[in-house]
């Protein structure tokens, strides 16, 4: 067993060090399982990462195996992620020992150990002059070191973090490799939010449930797949809240203390059913489940913002960010509130930024379409609206806005919201568009008896939009008007 030579050699062979001109250290982490150490995980992870973007570069003229990365890129790409999917990279140390007693050692160095135990084994070399078999028992003291360095570090995390400690004991799908592989694969692919990750989610999650159906994580990451699919992909939501509402009963049911599962019963209740007093109730379930719950949060303050509810929904989005401060869908929620409430130059700005740093993330850019319309920038609305649907994968709807592109150059707005109300108003009728849209559409308009005809068919209908009316900007012009003040008063 090579494990104590190979600890007392990680700085000798596997790091290369160089002062920069800047005085900032150029470290590099060379081979595979040097960037694992540095992970806290296996080789064999730090490999399979490498296809969900872990920043590594290739030696040119080198094996596919010669490999080195920046420790610094590590640090930032794994600060991106969102926080389950980096336990999730930190779950599949695997089996073997050796994989779990290198784990410890990129940990040992943030975490102060006892006096009386050194902070690596690599602090306790063999003189070169010790006898042959007292050289051979370095390894097991190196490894014996390691043992109680992880010990250590694991009752100072439950000393001072005993819900993380717990959390991490729980993790789903520890007592089967192969199920805790395919869980974490499926909620890294939930979390990068694209059409094509979430398909693929869904297919790895339906698998999951049809494997396991007695284990309520499985359901639960089920749910929140198809409520992202309606969002970042193209599934109607007349498709995507059923299922994800079945999905979510059953985690429920088999696990009442899985706040994941409450919380995609509290999107459901809220978003489809509106059921606002029965989706708070969850949310608050779920919170008080997971108080550090960037997802509850996030979705706690969007459900607030769309009741009205915007001092409060600031806060809780607030607690989300400094929860998650690398999720991206927390950040266009956010600066869409902002804009709502009336800071549209911040929240425009906001968005527009971000945009440019990733172009590719639906949210801002169905954002900008929003607030470009809303704003009479027509142009720019038409550009952010097709990408954001082309992102979507729904062909549909980009048909739908080049005619209305169309109508737009020979009839000026009017005729583009014409033609936009139209085309919402077909898809009302065949089950999968919205009174509350059409009423948006005239809104904008200045069609005030068109706005209120849809909102009465809305409300006749029970249009599941209806419970965020309260939080649309695209009805601040008549937010003083007695017809829809009298609508806004009938909502729960």
């Amino acid at each position: 067993m090579r494990l104590g030579a190979d600890l007392i050699s990680i700085e000798n062979n596997n790091v290369q060090a160089a002062a920069g001109t800047n005085g900032k250290s150029n470290r590099r982490l060379v081979g595979w399982k040097a960037i694992g150490q540095s992970l806290g995980c296996t080789e064999r992870t730090a490999r399979r990462w490498e296809k969900r973007s872990l920043p590594v570069h290739r030696v040119p003229g080198g094996s596919r195996s010669s490999v080195w990365a920046d420790p610094e890129e590590l640090t930032i790409w794994l600060r991106t992620l969102p926080h389950d999917v980096q336990a999730s990279l930190r779950a599949e140390l695997g089996d073997v020992p050796e994989a779990a007693a290198l784990a410890a050692v990129p940990l040992l160095a943030a975490v102060p150990l006892p006096a009386a135990v050194p902070q690596t084994a690599a602090a306790l070399p063999a003189p070169a002059d010790e006898p042959r078999h007292v050289r051979r028992l370095w390894p097991i003291a190196a490894l014996l070191l390691v043992a109680l360095g992880v010990t250590a570090l694991t009752m100072t995390i439950s000393q001072r973090h005993p819900a993380a400690a717990a959390t991490v004991a729980d993790a789903p799908y520890d007592d089967n490799s192969q199920a805790r592989e395919m869980y974490t694969t499926a909620r890294f692919e939930l979390s990068m939010r694209s059409a094509d990750s979430l398909a693929a989610a869904q297919k790895n999650f339906q698998q999951l449930v049809d494997r396991y159906p007695k284990r309520a994580a499985g359901w639960a990451g089920l749910a929140n797949t198809y409520l992202l699919l309606r969002e970042f992909g193209s599934m109607p939501d007349a498709v995507a809240y059923p299922q994800a509402a079945r999905a979510a009963r059953t985690a429920v049911t088999l696990d009442p203390q899985l706040a994941d599962a409450w919380l995609d019963q509290a999107f459901v209740a809220f978003w489809w059913q509106g059921d606002t007093a029965a989706a708070f109730q969850a949310f608050k379930t779920a919170l008080r489940l997971d108080p550090n719950s960037a997802r509850a949060f996030h979705w706690y303050a969007t459900a607030l913002e769309a009741h009205g509810d915007f001092n409060e929904s600031l806060q809780a989005m607030a607690r989300a960010r400094a929860l998650d401060p690398g999720n991206r869908a927390i950040a266009a929620d956010e600066a869409w509130i902002r804009f709502g409430l009336g800071q549209r130059a911040e929240g425009l700005a906001t968005l527009e930024r971000l945009a440019q740093l990733d172009p590719n993330f639906v949210s801002w850019r169905a954002y900008l379409a929003h607030a470009y319309l809303i704003l009479s920038r027509d142009p720019d609305f038409l550009r952010e609206a097709l990408a954001a649907a082309e992102l979507r994968g729904q062909p549909e709807v980009v048909a739908g806005l080049h005619s209305a592109a169309q109508q737009f150059q020979t009839g000026g707005r009017q005729a583009m919201l014409d033609q936009l109300s139209a085309a919402e108003a077909a898809a009302w009728e065949r089950g999968t568009g919205s009174a509350v849209v059409v009423a948006e559409y005239r809104a904008l308009a200045y069609d005030r008896a068109g706005m209120l005809k849809w909102l009465a068919i809305a409300e006749a209908r029970h249009d599941h939009n209806l419970a965020a009316l309260r939080g649309f900007a695209e009805f601040s012009t008549y937010r003083d008007d007695p017809a829809l003040r009298e609508v806004l008063a009938r909502l729960p």
